[in-house]
């Protein structure tokens, strides 16, 4: 058996030397191609620590948890903190010098409760605390307004993981079952956030922003993958006509980018609210929206 392997491995190298070597023009062109197809619809999956600044992101928010099928009770109004600790890169746009391409690739943790809320939680309200984790990318095409000053709107999503603590449930018997897939235990889920990030410095900055986010009361493997698969695509395709008009039109790129990309991933929200793995039959998910504002320091 190892003899048979081992000719296999011999004549796949002789085919693979014996190839002809491309034009330097040809590789040029093929290696743009390959480029473009990358960023379009080929997911980052390489975490890059060697990316330029270390970025710390610090964010106060103010959060709401909901359920579709809760039917006499409601969750109450939360208020916490997130902190990114990540990697950042802004470069000049290849397509315009007065646009850039940022990119940041992070690790995050959150904490959420009633104590850190702006108002009290109304009678008959669950009152809860998540704490939550997760990985994922924030990216934006954006202005640059002078030397280290930028407005970036940008759209980013993160794999995540939450734990939602109920201090008490409901009375309702099926309300009290709904909640209780999510009680105590850590769910999976995908989180999505439209903003802005304005840099007035090259060290710092703020971010203003909108999470909406799903979690999952369980993870089914296969219908999640075809869900992002089909996410993906339609994501890469955006890009790929967003490279488009910031050829022609540069000075609208950045705003067609994050209304296009927010859009997608906001409708894809709405459609997994029903079916967690939409298109496929599945259960609801639980949701979570927050308001958010923080601090963006660069190293």
């Amino acid at each position: 058996m190892i003899k048979k392997y081992s000719i296999w491995l011999i004549a796949l190298w002789i085919v693979l030397a014996g190839s002809p070597v491309k034009s330097v023009a040809m590789m040029t062109d093929d290696d743009d191609d390959w480029t473009d197809l990358k960023e379009d619809f080929l997911p980052d999956i390489s975490f890059k620590f060697r990316q330029e600044r270390p970025v710390i992101e610090p964010t106060y928010l103010i959060s709401m948890v909901k359920h579709r099928e809760l039917n006499s009770t409601s969750f109450a109004n939360l208020g916490g903190f997130d902190l990114r600790l990540g990697y950042a890169k802004k470069e000049e746009n290849k397509y315009s010098k007065s646009l850039i391409d940022y990119k940041m690739t992070c690790l995050f943790v959150g904490y959420n409760s009633k104590d850190f809320a702006t108002s009290k939680p109304e009678t008959g309200n669950i009152e809860s605390s998540i704490l939550r984790f997760g990985f994922g990318d924030k990216e934006g095409l954006g202005y640059e307004v002078d030397n280290d000053v930028s407005i970036v709107p940008y759209h980013a999503t993160s794999a995540l993981w939450t734990r939602l603590s109920v201090n008490t449930l409901p009375a309702d018997t099926l309300d009290a079952a709904t909640v209780n897939l999510f009680n105590d235990t850590f769910r999976f889920g995908k989180q999505a956030e439209a903003g802005i990030l304005i840099q007035f410095t090259k060290n710092s900055g703020i971010t203003l922003g909108y999470e909406y986010s799903v979690i999952f009361p369980r993870h089914l493997f296969w219908y999640w993958a075809g869900s992002e698969v089909i996410d993906g695509i339609v994501q890469g395709a955006t890009d790929n006509f967003v490279r488009a008009i910031s050829k022609s039109s540069p000075n609208a790129a950045p705003i067609v980018a994050f209304i296009l990309k927010n859009g997608i991933s906001y409708g894809m929200y709405e459609l997994r609210k029903k079916n967690m793995n939409w298109p496929f039959n599945t259960a609801p998910a639980m949701t979570y929206n927050a308001f958010k504002i923080g601090v963006n320091m660069a190293f």
